[in-house]
């Protein structure tokens, strides 16, 4: 085995540690019903992490981060900036599905409280410090709020770099779910956030 499967096998351990005491986690219960755990996914030795704010029903379903409508988006978009899921780590700040009642007994999706955020912000910053990336890239107001402790308005801090917890490089951008939508300048935006990821990516350039 070489150094660097090494290295990815022995991090792949923590993290999944990690997820194993989220799931036995008294402070998680409280926020948590009985919605499945969608831990991140990908490279362990990632440069680079991007930020969601919370998993949909696709997400609960196959038990990872970003595979429905708005994953699919983000794989287009990860190629366009030169990237995949097999080069970055992908992860929610809350890992399960937050629900509301819906129509005809069946659950919607919600935004996560700032209950359930603060809830997992410790195990957040857990993850980032296992994966140790040379920056963060956080898709929505969110997301980036959660891990920043502050209010973020994307369309006046997107593409700019600030400071995170223990000074981690962070970058904010759109939602891929908001590029879902249709609206007058959706291909700009669109390639905002190729643009941003491209950015990140070539911020972490010396790793490779």
């Amino acid at each position: 085995m070489t150094s660097e499967l090494k290295r990815a096998d022995d991090r792949r351990s923590e993290l999944d540690e990690l997820a194993h005491e989220i799931e036995r986690s008294p402070e998680i219960s409280t926020v948590r019903d009985d919605s499945r755990l969608v831990f991140g996914d990908g490279n362990p030795l990632a440069s680079v992490v991007l930020i969601g704010e919370a998993p949909g029903g696709d997400e609960e379903k196959q038990g990872r981060p970003f595979v429905g409508r708005a994953g699919k988006l983000l794989d287009e978009v990860l190629s366009q900036a030169g990237l995949s899921r097999d080069d970055i780590w992908i992860t929610n700040v809350v890992k399960f599905r937050p629900t509301e009642p819906g129509a005809h007994g069946r659950r919607r999706n919600r935004p996560p409280t700032s209950e359930e955020r603060a809830a997992f912000r410790p195990w957040l910053e857990r993850e980032l410090r296992i994966i140790a990336p040379d920056s963060v890239v956080c898709v929505g107001a969110t997301a980036a709020s959660a891990l920043l402790g502050r209010s973020v308005k994307i369309t006046k801090e997107r593409g700019q770099w600030l400071e995170g917890p223990s000074g981690t490089c962070v970058l904010t951008t759109y939602h891929p779910a908001y590029l879902l939508r249709p609206f007058r300048d959706r291909d700009e935006r669109f390639q905002d956030l190729v643009d941003d990821l491209r950015l990140a990516a070539h911020r972490n350039q010396h790793r490779a």
